[in-house]
């Protein structure tokens, strides 16, 4: 499903391609917003371990917006008080910065700064990222996969939104409290986005939705590049598919991953391989399924005969389950890495995500997939 997302931008120059207008000197000021998309950004970067509840590939928040075309809250918003509003709205920022860095600025990988900061881990020989001054800093250090490396403040809020406002400027001092040094310990510059997201309510009808988004940078001589940047953008992507891995019960390769550290031969990972449930995508997962209100499993495979399983035929929705995985030519490459055969960014899988198959379903160009369980089926288990 779809809705109608305003956009401004500021000082991005040149435009994006998938954001150009009549011309490519002017930005469209409405774009689509796909809300199984938003959603899978909204699971990767709010839930931990824990299943969520309800079923992720269906937009959490659906049931509060509006049945129009636009992205429209029921009432004055989701939450009962002053701060609820406010921690769900920063939920739902952070999840659109994700999304429009993904889908329009080529970003694939985001690690949460704060996590980085500091960190003496092995994957930090040759650069250093650190907090110059005390105060809020940039949520994200984003990659492409390619080398390059962003900073990424996200911001939701009912609110009015502006770029010459004093808020605006505040969020943009947030990019000169971060220093990134290279091996000599010489600061470089690192492009920035702020993407900042007002949320349109029913009490508020002539308020619409829009996405604001600015490139700022940190301090520093001369621009991030060779290997600083090679190697601070293999640091995002080991935290990124850590997270990724953890949601799909693999702890101890998401350490090995996020840690550079070297898994033991006889350590077996035990997995299931599965597909679409259709003949004509010959895509293949490792993972497996969350179920609500039920300590039954949904699904037998015998024989490679697969059964669906119901204790009471008659009720509906005993089935309903989430499939959460991660492509496997990328689950493979992770594994290499894990065992010492090959480093994480040499030969890294290009992933194409399939578009546009179902509204419930998600995949994205990490090879991070989600969707109701009914679309995947279990082919065989093995061990890696």
């Amino acid at each position: 499903m779809k809705k109608k997302l305003y956009l401004a931008l500021n000082k991005y120059k040149p435009i994006p391609p998938t954001l150009q207008g009549a011309t490519k000197e002017k930005a469209k000021t409405v774009i689509d917003l796909d809300l199984a998309g938003l959603y899978h950004h909204f699971y990767l970067d709010t839930y931990g371990t824990q299943p969520p509840f309800p079923d992720p590939a269906q937009f959490e928040h659906m049931r509060f917006l509006m049945p129009d075309d636009e992205f429209r809250f029921q009432g004055d918003g989701v939450g009962a008080s002053t701060n609820a509003k406010r921690s769900k709205s920063s939920e739902m920022g952070q999840a659109f910065c994700r999304w429009f860095l993904h889908e329009h600025l080529g970003i694939k990988y985001f690690a949460h700064l704060d996590s980085l900061i500091d960190d003496l881990c092995e994957n930090f020989q040759g650069f250093t990222v650190e907090r110059a001054v005390p105060g809020d800093i940039p949520d994200y250090l984003c990659s492409d996969g390619a080398g390059s490396v962003v900073l990424a403040e996200a911001k939701g809020r009912y609110t009015s939104v502006g770029f010459n406002t004093e808020e605006f400027e505040r969020w943009r001092n947030q990019f000169t409290r971060v220093r990134v040094l290279d091996a000599e310990g010489q600061a470089v510059r690192v492009k920035g986005h702020i993407v900042a997201t007002r949320f349109a309510t029913e009490s508020k009808p002539k308020v619409q939705t829009k996405l604001y988004a600015e490139d700022p940078s940190t301090e520093g001589q001369e621009p991030i590049s060779g290997d600083t940047a090679f190697r601070l953008s293999g640091r995002v992507i080991a935290s990124h598919y850590g997270d990724a891995l953890m949601k799909i019960d693999q702890p101890h390769l998401a350490f090995a991953i996020r840690r550079s550290r070297r898994l033991e031969q006889q350590s077996s990972i035990p997995v299931t391989i599965w597909q679409f449930a259709f003949a004509d995508l010959n895509r293949y997962f490792v993972g497996g399924y969350y179920a609500k209100d039920t300590d039954e499993p949904l699904i037998d495979l015998k024989s490679m005969q697969i059964k669906h399983r119901s204790w009471d035929p008659f009720r509906l929705g005993v089935h309903s389950g989430t499939f959460v995985g991660i492509e496997l030519s990328v689950f493979k490459h992770l594994v290499n890495v894990a065992r010492g055969d090959r480093y994480l960014l040499d030969g890294l899988p290009e992933v194409d995500p399939i578009k546009d198959l179902y509204s419930g379903v998600s995949m994205l160009r990490d090879g991070s997939v989600i969707g109701p369980l009914s679309m995947f089926i279990p082919l065989y288990s093995e061990r890696f």
